[in-house]
This record gives structure tokens, C-alpha cells and sequence, in this order.
């Protein structure tokens, strides 16, 4: 667990708050409990930047020690929301889609994933990590998009009744709207505070 003491180090030289340092000590020799608190929406985008900027957090690390919670697993309830469910996705290279069915999922350095929002599902997602995602929705779908570093999303095959909002935090992370996406999208530049 080198690499998330490392991240903890590093974070609590950036002011980590109270609340997280007391979360953190009482996760850190639980794997389950660690992952379930990198899932906060508060704390994706750390995780992902930290892992971006190369300091210790790595593809092969997460894959080898968590690798029975990520790709499909379902977290409960890790930003304290009954009934919430998260999702985290490293290197998702299966031959079927990745159904998008939880609350909110985070995407790290996934490439040439097709990802299909089920009808009247509303997810967040994070996608980091030089990651290059294909979105659908079949159907009634509000969804928010959370894009950081270089990666890359392509929105395509959402109906009128869907919207889409995108915040990009990085000016490297790119977003392309293809011809079969009719739904209501608005991209926003937005500047990553950690």
C-alpha cells in the first residue's frame, strides 16, 4: 500500500481536510473502505489528478491491488447517500459495453470503451487519465461528465428528451458530439481546484 501512503503524504501537504485525514485513518488497512472513500465525489478528482501527475498511483498498481472492486463491482453508499451505488473502471478492456448502471462511475485510463447509459439512468462520470470513452444513452438520460487531463470523449446516440452537461478540466481534454446525438449538450471549461 506504498503508493496510497504516498498519495496520503502528499495530500496532507495540500490541507486535507479534517473530516477526510479521520476517514482515511480509519480506512487504511481496509481495501474495500479505501476504494469506497477515492469514490466520494469529492475525492475523484484528487485521486485522478494525483494518479495523472505520475506519483505512485498507477494503472498497474490499482489493477493489482484492488482488482476484485474494480470493472464491475458495486460500492454502496460511499458519499453517505443511501442507495447510491459507484463504479470504478481501470483499463476496462472487455469485448461488451460498459454499461454505465450505477450513480456514479469513474473511468481511468480506459481507451476505446463504449460506454451505454440505460433508459432513464442520470450517472456522473469522471473520466480521467488519458481516457478515450464513447457515450450512449438509450434512452430519457440526464447525465453529468467530468473530464480531466487529455482525455477524450465522443458523444453519440442520445435522443431529444436526453441532456448532457460536460465540465472539462483541463484545456488538453477534448470532446466531440457525433451526428446521432440529438439531446441538449453544454460543455463547460471549468478550472480543477484540489
Amino acid at each position: 500500500m506504498d503508493a496510497l501512503n504516498n498519495y496520503y503524504k502528499n495530500s496532507l501537504l495540500g490541507n486535507l481536510c479534517g473530516e477526510y485525514k479521520n476517514r482515511w485513518r480509519v480506512a487504511s488497512n481496509n481495501k474495500l473502505e479505501l476504494l469506497k472513500l477515492s469514490l466520494c465525489q469529492q475525492s475523484i478528482p484528487h485521486v485522478c489528478t494525483f494518479a495523472y501527475e505520475g506519483k505512485g498511483l498507477t494503472e498497474e498498481y490499482i489493477k493489482e491491488n484492488f482488482k476484485q472492486y474494480i470493472n464491475g463491482y458495486t460500492i454502496q453508499d460511499a458519499d453517505g447517500v443511501e442507495g447510491y451505488t459507484y463504479g470504478l473502471y481501470v483499463d476496462y478492456s472487455f469485448d461488451n459495453d460498459l454499461i454505465a448502471d450505477k450513480n456514479v462511475c469513474s473511468l481511468m485510463w480506459c481507451k476505446d470503451v463504449n460506454v451505454v447509459i440505460p433508459e432513464t439512468k442520470c450517472p456522473v462520470l469522471y473520466i480521467s487519465n488519458k481516457s478515450e470513452v464513447s457515450i450512449s444513452g438509450e434512452g430519457f438520460n440526464a447525465i453529468r461528465v467530468y473530464l480531466f487531463d487529455e482525455s477524450f470523449i465522443n458523444l453519440d446516440d442520445f435522443d431529444e428528451e436526453s441532456s448532457i452537461l460536460v465540465y472539462k478540466y483541463s484545456k488538453d481534454a477534448r470532446v466531440e458530439i457525433g451526428k446521432y446525438c440529438l439531446g441538449k449538450v453544454k460543455v463547460f471549461d471549468k478550472e480543477l481546484k484540489i
